[in-house]
This record gives structure tokens, sequence and C-alpha cells, in this order.
């Protein structure tokens, strides 16, 4: 496995190669400060899904951050396309974007240094079918920065928050963040739940805007289903019908617990099977 992934194919700083043949400087201040920002965008049988909303996604933090754009959002594509395996059910395209390498370590501006751009292809399989029975949910306070908005590598906050379940024995759970008494998301993925019929979604004034998340409230408005782009408090989630989280690797995830406490009858429900339905014969 090891060998299969140094001989990935890849792209940085203008020439494609493959990952064993990356060079990164460790005075790169994507490497030393986390100044940069990332995209993941998935592709099914050759083609991306939702290029156009990835793309924009990441022209909007590169703009966010001040790091200016090697490339249009046409660009982008031109570039990324060649690394998708056309025989590949599913790929996850990576594209990370840092400030760049001075050739030394400081915090302060002016930067002189060209951005930095890797971009590689992992294959994935979606974890779960609409047979799937539903992971547990556990509260945790969020503790990430104030800028959750942006899709940046300084992910410390998410990381801790995937290290607290594992360190408590329930690693393949989800965890579910709590900001101000209101359930927000989850450290990757984003949230939804329902209500007596009505979807329920935080909105994204500081949270991931989430391309799995938009598709998701597309497929629902477009079969006459209400979405409130409202962020549910702790008890409005434990009273919930059905809870699900997305993104773009695990899709639609359901959650049928929220610390012990069972989410309607405790097995994802039909609104969440409907969409993942949909979301299937989207790709």
């Amino acid at each position: 496995m090891t060998n299969e992934i140094n001989q990935t194919a890849a792209f940085f700083n203008g020439n494609y190669t493959t990952m064993d043949q990356v060079r990164i400087s460790p005075f790169d201040r994507g490497f030393l400060l986390g100044d940069s920002i990332y995209e993941a965008v998935p592709a099914y049988d050759g083609e991306m899904l939702d290029y156009e909303r990835h793309g924009q996604r990441l022209l909007n933090g590169l703009n966010t951050v001040g790091i200016e754009s090697p490339y249009t959002l046409e660009g982008w594509k031109e570039v990324i396309e060649p690394l998708i395996a056309k025989d590949q059910p599913a790929q996850l395209l990576y594209i990370q974007v840092s400030r760049g390498d001075e050739q030394m370590r400081k915090h302060r501006f002016p930067v002189n240094a060209k951005p930095t751009v890797l971009i590689f292809a992992i294959p994935f399989t979606v974890p779960f079918d609409e047979n799937y029975l539903g992971c547990a949910g556990h509260l945790q306070e969020d503790l990430r920065w104030k800028r959750c908005n942006v899709k940046s590598t300084s992910l410390m906050g998410n990381v801790l928050a995937y290290h607290e379940l594992y360190s408590n024995g329930v690693a393949n759970d989800e965890a579910l963040l709590v900001r101000d008494g209101y359930v927000v998301e989850a450290p990757s993925s984003n949230l939804f739940m329902v209500k007596d019929g009505i979807i329920f979604t935080p909105p994204v004034d500081n949270i991931l805007p989430g391309v799995t998340r938009d598709l998701t409230i597309d497929i629902a408005t477009a079969q006459g289903m209400t979405v409130r782009e409202e962020a549910p408090t702790v008890d409005m989630l434990k009273n919930a019908d059905e809870v699900w989280v997305t993104n773009s690797m695990e899709e639609l995830k359901p959650v049928i617990t929220v610390d012990g406490e069972t989410i309607g009858n405790g097995v994802p429900g039909k609104v969440w099977l409907q969409l993942f339905r949909s979301f299937q014969a989207l790709k």
C-alpha cells in the first residue's frame, strides 16, 4: 500500500509528477504555520461532482486569507482533470495552496514568496449504503478558532475532537460541536436534523460552507421539502426525529443517538433515506 501511495499521480508547483517525488520545504508556511487553504473534490467514474462550487470555495478561501490564486476557476479545473483516473469508481481530489516558502520562519508580513500548490487524487469507497444502521453522536464544546468558514489546514481543533472520541473508545462515532448552546456542525461535516417534517441545518455564517450540504439542500427543496437554515439547540437536537451529517467522502451519514439518547426510532429515518437515494442518483 505504501508503494502504491508513493506512486500516486500529483501536481506540484506547475509540474505533474508522483507523490514520492514531491519535496516541500521545511520553511513552507503551510508546514510551519498552517498558513494554507485546502479543498477536496469528489470524482465518480472520472467526473468531478459539482466542481464549480468546490472550485469557487477554494478561490473564496484564498481571497479571504490574502493568498493570490495561481489559477482562475477554469484554470484550476484544467490542472486537476489530468489527475482523475477514468477507471476509478470514486476518488477524492485534494488541493492545497500555502502562502509559500521564504526560506525563513516569521509570522509578519509582507511575505515574499510564491504560493505552493499540491494536488493529488486518492481512491475512496463510500463507507456505507442505505442499509447502514447509523452511528452515535457525542456532544463536545466547540474549541476551534473563530473563522470556521475558512477551509484552512489549521485543523488542530478538529483533530482534537476526533482524538477525544478515540480516547473514549468510540473512534467510529461522530462528534457534534456545541457553540453558545447551539449545535453547529461536526469536525469535518455539516449537520442536519428533521423535526415534524421540517429539515433544519445551521447557517454558514461561521461554519464550513459544505458543498455536500448545499447539494442536500438543493435535492430537498427540489422535492418540495421545507429547509430552515437554523442551528438547533442541544434540546432540539436530542428531540429531533432524524439527524445526519454530510461531507464529501461519507456523503449523508445518519446519527441515531446523541449522548446516549435515542433519536426518533433509533434507526436512520425516511427523510434521510429519500435524500440519500437521490444523492446516489445525482452522482
